[in-house]
């Protein structure tokens, strides 16, 4: 019988997983958390559908354009096509489907102002969208496995897609807790694991996700596209070595950004930008504020001109979070905020229906290149998760053929001591990974340049030769293994920043100020041959 493995259960696995059942096709959802665990602090403003409750004039094709228009026109515009005429569906059969969204008075979908948008377009759940959305999947997700269609597998890492004959044949697991490692065979797979904060370990999402599936295929072959395309969320506060997000939500809500000067308040983005103001795309924000920051300024978060009714009402997660993490009343004092590493819009190359490059072998989510061009559009997200997880699940059912895969994989891969054959006990990975997150944070921050990003490379390569043969008896079998991959991938997002010679949405080079028209391409990267190589590829459907 067909029956398709998940990598993730965040908001574009589940989808997928419930959009299967629904069509009564088995899945099994790979996850080394529950549901949410970890998921669920990574989207708090809302999601986006024009669903003209707010008695404006909005449509799904302006929706479009203004998604299209942020990303700097490096997005697939069918993509774009399909996700926002999809978005008002989706969030009323989430809404159908109990996910608790904020109400007017009349009892329609409440919708905030966000980013890059000339419409009150987001719905949301005060401050806590992505809680309640995951909360909603997940009861779904359950009610199916009730059914027996949806498995649901805890604590396992992945390790390694099993592929023959350019087809993916299922999966091999790690369970570090009870040094096991299975296979999962699979007519298809669909890799949902997120985007890459471990990376870099000062991301808003949770740094346990550290883009190791990603690594992984990218090792085997599979391409990559706009690796250098990693967004950073305007308004992040600093916080035990992490940055903290603080929503867009704030700005929608009427939250004013400023940074003092000679004793006055100067709201920089309003005086620039007089239509958006604090609500411009966040790239746009994000380098308005670093423009104060090199000078050594503070930019300032200000929400004390929200009538305090608003704010507990619909930004109660955020006063609670800096009440806190910060020991601070945001009706009482501004929140000191700075760009952060939040998203990542590159991944996982994929065509419109989310299929890559190996059959039966698909990626949705922050895990795929798809929808967000060179910026993505506040809460776009979890809208590219749900429709992202639709998408692929239907490629998915077409390809299917009949039956799972019987391939079955030697005895002596299930042995944990296999993936260390060869390997001298040594290596530190703990360390190394610090280490790796240091130097792609300074290369790799608001503000490329070649300098920074060619000793960074160097300083890759030179990690690569220290850890070569060696392995960590303090690091799980999964580490081991890919941690050699994420220095691939680190190489392979420095490569791609290098090559886009101009400055487009998230991606600023100092040496190369301003958009060049020859780079509106997708920035494909493919390890072949021991080597990486980077091409810019047509967008496709242009």
């Amino acid at each position: 019988m067909d029956k398709v493995v998940i990598i993730g259960a965040g908001a574009a696995g589940l989808s997928a997983a419930i959009h299967l059942a629904e069509e009564n096709v088995p899945s099994t959802v790979i996850s080394e958390m529950p549901s949410g665990r970890v998921q669920s602090n990574m989207a708090e403003g809302g999601i986006n559908a024009a669903l003209n409750t707010m008695g404006q004039d909005d449509t799904p094709a302006l929706h479009e354009a203004e998604t299209y228009k942020a990303g700097r026109f490096l997005a697939c515009r069918e993509a774009v096509h399909r996700l926002t005429h999809a978005a008002p569906d989706i969030v009323r059969t989430l809404f159908d489907w109990g996910m608790s969204l904020n109400l007017t008075e009349t009892g329609q979908i409440a919708q905030r102002a966000f980013g890059g948008q000339s419409k009150k377009r987001t719905a949301f759940a005060s401050a806590s969208t992505g809680k309640q959305l995951m909360f909603t999947l997940t009861t779904k997700a359950r009610m199916y496995e009730a059914r027996g269609m949806i498995e649901s597998r805890i604590g396992w890492r992945f390790l390694k897609l099993v592929e023959r004959n350019g087809r993916a044949q299922g999966v091999l697991l790690a369970n570090t807790n009870a040094n096991q490692i299975a296979y999962v065979p699979a007519s298809g797979v669909i890799l949902a694991s997120g985007g890459m904060n471990g990376l870099f370990g000062n991301a808003t999402g949770s740094v346990l996700n550290k883009g190791n599936v990603t690594a992984s295929l990218f090792a085997e072959g599979l391409p990559l596209g706009n690796l250098e395309m990693i967004q950073y969320h305007p308004t992040t506060t600093r916080l035990h070595g992490k940055n903290m997000l603080i929503t867009e939500a704030v700005r929608g809500e009427g939250g004013r950004l400023y940074v003092e000067q000679n004793g006055e308040r100067l709201y920089f983005m309003e005086e620039k930008y007089p239509e958006l103001g604090n609500l411009m795309p966040r790239d746009v924000v994000a380098r308005e504020e670093w423009y104060w920051i090199k000078q050594g300024i503070q930019p300032w978060l200000d929400m004390r001109d929200i009538p305090a009714e608003v704010s507990k009402n619909k930004l109660a997660g955020v006063l609670d979070a800096c009440h806190d993490f910060l020991s601070l009343d945001p009706l009482q004092a501004p929140i000191p905020v700075s760009p952060g590493i939040h998203y990542f819009m590159g991944g996982i190359y994929v065509d419109v229906n989310h299929r890559t490059r190996i059959r039966n072998l698909y990626a949705a989510g922050e895990a795929a290149c798809q929808y967000h061009g060179a910026n993505r559009l506040g809460a776009n997200s979890l809208l590219g998760a749900i429709a992202g997880g639709r998408t692929a699940a239907d490629a998915a059912m077409d390809d299917l053929h009949g039956k799972t895969s019987s391939f079955q994989p030697p005895a002596e891969w299930l042995a944990p001591a296999y993936w260390l054959t060869g390997r001298k006990e040594g290596a530190n990975l703990l360390r190394a990974r610090k280490q790796l997150n240091l130097y792609l944070q300074k290369a790799l921050g608001m503000e490329r340049n070649e300098t920074d990003l060619l000793r960074c490379l160097a300083q890759v390569e030179q990690m690569e030769a220290q850890i070569d043969g060696g392995y960590d008896s303090q690091a799980p079998i999964d580490e081991n293994v890919i941690f050699p991959h994420s220095l691939l991938l680190a190489k392979a997002i420095l490569h791609s920043a290098l090559e886009r010679k101009e400055s487009r949405g998230a991606h600023t080079r100092s040496d190369y100020p301003g958009e060049r028209e020859e780079y509106r391409k997708t920035t494909l990267s493919v390890y072949t041959d021991k080597a990486i190589r980077t091409v810019f590829q047509p967008i496709e459907g242009d």
